[in-house]
């Protein structure tokens, strides 16, 4: 049977390869093929192409020598010249450790697959990438650039990394926030699971620096409908406490308090104006590689 575009996004057969670099090419590769070239609008950047107009698009690029020759509306298309800055926020805590019944991987190999198939893609494109992971403390710190091996210096950092402690999401973003100078994309991969107060205003300072915010959590399937039949021991990956429950006696309170809190991380996030992306460890990761274009091509 052929290998279809599906399953080389599927994070059952991504979890497979462990070299990081190769399941980046693949994931990403597969879902490139049979999109088009992408193309950016902008001044100063080469002409590609001419397409018709549509209506709500900017006038300024529209050609009106060719209006006046022909009357129709046609826009110029450019290729980008230009590239930014592609900074992946990688959340490294214990409680991205967790695999459920249905996930063939934890929420860290997942979210760090997300991780290097961005990168990739990003440096495809000619971006500068770098990558900041963090749990209880900076673990990885690749400052974005484009030199060689860059992209083999991300790929090698987060085949080092393995999830531990808590999230300290005040101290490392606070850090990170004032050498953001230049307009680009910050892009954090969390489960963000008790944040959702912390994290929307964490986020707004990279607002504040003018650049472009998507926030992607990562949760297992097991998290949002507590699927165990019998009497279950949990564990807090983080701080190791312990409680047994039956959860048929508690799913129902359970499943509203998460959807409280899912809401409350998405009203904040807007609050924020940032984008926030819900990914299950199940998904295909061309849901991320999508939501990283729109913003790459804005």
């Amino acid at each position: 049977m052929s290998t279809t575009v599906k399953d080389l996004l599927d994070p059952s057969h991504l979890t497979q390869i462990a070299n990081m670099q190769l399941l980046a090419r693949t994931a990403v590769e597969g879902f490139l093929s049979g999109m088009h070239r992408s193309v950016f609008h902008g001044f100063g950047t080469e002409f590609l192409q001419y397409r018709n107009y549509t209506p709500g698009e900017d006038l300024k690029y529209i050609d009106w020598k060719v209006v006046a020759r022909t009357d129709k509306l046609y826009t110029k298309v450019y290729q980008e010249e230009t590239n930014m800055n592609c900074t992946v926020l990688l959340d490294c805590s214990g409680s991205m450790d967790y695999q459920g019944s249905r996930a063939s991987c934890t929420k860290f190999r997942y979210a760090a697959m997300v991780a290097a198939c961005i990168a990739y893609l990003a440096g495809r494109q000619g971006d500068n990438v770098g990558l900041f992971a963090y749990s209880d403390e900076l673990l990885e710190a690749v400052e974005p650039g484009h030199r060689a091996g860059q992209l083999s210096r991300v790929m090698h950092a987060l085949a080092r990394l393995k999830p531990h402690g808590a999230a300290a999401h005040q101290r490392t973003l606070d850090n990170l926030t004032h050498p953001f100078k230049h307009r680009g994309i910050v892009i954090l991969i969390s489960d963000m699971l008790e944040a959702e107060d912390q994290l929307p205003r964490l986020l707004r300072n990279f607002r504040f620096r003018h650049c472009d915010v998507i926030a992607l959590q990562v949760l297992d399937p097991d998290e949002l409908d507590l699927p165990q039949p019998q009497v279950t021991r949990f564990r807090d990956l983080e701080a190791g406490k312990e409680v047994v429950a039956w959860p048929s006696s508690v799913r129902t309170q359970y499943t509203e308090r998460m959807n409280e809190f899912l809401a409350n991380l998405r009203t904040g996030f807007s609050k924020s104006q940032v984008d926030y992306l819900r990914l299950q460890s199940t998904d295909s990761l061309g849901l991320a590689l999508a939501q990283y274009l729109h913003h790459r091509t804005l």
